[in-house]
């Protein structure tokens, strides 16, 4: 499965649609067959190529033009063994999945540009999805960083509908327009955003992975200096979690003799690393958590706090929760 995306995302690359392999990379793709009955007597294996996708990118997949779905099925089935040639591809969504980061807002802005154009070119009636439309505006707005260029002046579909109809006569015109608004934005967003990748896979322990996926959600949203301190106070508490899923008074002995609190995530991480890992030549595997901790702290108390050094609080903390993970699940000793 893995080549197969891999496969798939170097082609869409090759071809310069790096708005595409983003939404792919997420994904599951395969050539499946499907049983089709002809008749009572006989069955027929047709073959389809089968996309299944996290929430919103199932929705920007289904919003996308018929070339965009036929250029997919090309890259998924490129390197593989297909017995025809696909015009489309049949999207399924991954249950329980929902999309993060870059990839989440290119959808919304996928699903948002192809919502514009179906009300403006026969589609949808504006009562039936202007909340919707007014719904996502706010939360791309919230989502797209200070860098990338987005400036839709539509608040609602009444005020692109009052716009088409005294500027845009037809059709092929609303559609070269809206492309226009939402073309800086997808370039940006699909060739290399500031937002943070995908997030890692998951511990087991429900506050650390409820809190690391709460951090993960307010830096898509966070604008100003506080927003981003309260982030590094998460993400302290992810440390926090972390520390109390693995240690124990019993077994594990802090460095300096001193009995842990409950919330001394530094002296408890140390306890039990030192325990797992003791000796000189491991002294990088205990130093890990400290440096993540203490740039959780500098950013918890930093007035001048940015989204850069968020996101890097962001990820040193995710990268100690796997470290964490990966040694417990090698040790005997964990609660």
């Amino acid at each position: 499965m893995a080549n197969t995306m891999d496969s798939a995302c170097h082609f869409l690359e090759s071809l310069q649609r790096f708005d595409l392999s983003m939404l792919l990379r997420p994904c599951q793709a395969s050539v499946a067959q499907l049983d089709t009955a002809l008749d009572w007597f006989s069955d027929l294996d047709d073959e389809a190529i089968i996309v299944r996708a996290p929430n919103p990118i199932a929705e920007a997949l289904r919003s996308l033009p018929q070339q965009d779905r036929k250029r997919i099925a090309e890259a998924v089935s490129s390197g593989q063994q297909v017995s025809k040639q696909h015009e489309d591809i049949r999207i399924e969504v991954l249950a329980g999945a929902t999309a993060t980061g870059a990839a989440a807002l290119l959808s919304e802005l996928l699903i948002h540009r192809a919502m514009m154009i179906d009300v403006a070119t026969g589609g949808a009636r504006i009562q039936e999805v202007d909340d919707y439309y007014r719904a996502r505006e706010a939360r791309i707005r919230r989502m797209v960083p200070e860098d990338i260029k987005y400036e839709n002046p539509h608040a609602d579909l009444w005020a692109w509908y009052r716009h088409w109809s005294e500027e845009l006569p037809q059709y092929k015109d609303r559609r070269f327009y809206v492309r226009q608004l939402f073309g800086a934005a997808i370039d940006a967003i699909a060739q290399g955003s500031s937002l943070p990748s995908e997030p890692r896979e998951a511990t087991g322990w429900e506050r650390v992975d409820r809190a690391l996926s709460k951090a993960r959600t307010q830096l898509e949203t966070a604008a100003a200096e506080e927003d981003f301190q309260a982030i590094g106070l998460l993400c302290r508490e992810v440390i926090i979690s972390l520390a109390q899923a693995v240690y124990d008074p019993s077994i594990h002995e802090s460095i300096d003799g001193v009995r842990p609190s409950d919330t001394d995530a530094n002296r408890m991480l140390e306890a039990y690393i030192a325990y797992v890992f003791p000796g000189a030549s491991n002294k990088e595997v205990r130093a890990h958590h400290r440096a993540s901790l203490a740039l959780a702290l500098n950013l918890q108390h930093r007035r001048t706090a940015t989204q850069q050094l968020a996101a890097l609080c962001v990820e040193a903390t995710a990268s100690t929760a796997a470290v964490v993970s990966i040694i417990a699940r090698a040790s005997p000793h964990q609660r």
